[in-house]
């Protein structure tokens, strides 16, 4: 990356970081998507973050697996819309900012230029 280019903002920390905090609002999940696969998909997403923002070489099977998780996130989400539309609004985003990813990802043979994940304690 040259020394004039900043990093952007990275869409898997945002949609792991939306998830978690999704996942410990357990009033908003409905019963079908509980707590445990959602903190399952955060794992899912924090470990595709590590693994393209250190190599290209996963980047295709990445991008595959983060428009699957958008998918059924999207669905979940126009599933829940009549009957609490704040957690299909949440889900929407978190969403969005896997399919941009996705995207990103789909575009580039070059590692992305996201900033690094942040630490996290869980």
């Amino acid at each position: 990356m040259p020394a004039s280019a900043s990093p952007i903002d990275n869409p898997l920390e945002a949609a792991a970081r939306q998830l978690s905090d999704i996942c410990h609002d357990r009033e908003l999940l409905p019963p079908s998507f509980g707590p445990a696969c959602v903190g399952r998909m955060v794992v899912h997403i924090r470990n595709i973050n590590r693994s393209v923002i250190a190599s290209t070489q996963d980047h295709v099977n990445a991008a595959k697996r983060l428009n699957d998780f958008a998918l059924v996130l999207a669905r979940v989400a126009g599933a829940s819309t009549s009957v609490n539309g704040e957690f299909a609004v949440r889900m929407t985003s978190v969403a969005d900012n896997l399919r941009a990813a996705k995207e990103q990802l789909a575009g580039a043979d070059a590692i992305p230029k996201w900033r690094a994940p942040e630490c996290d304690a869980s």
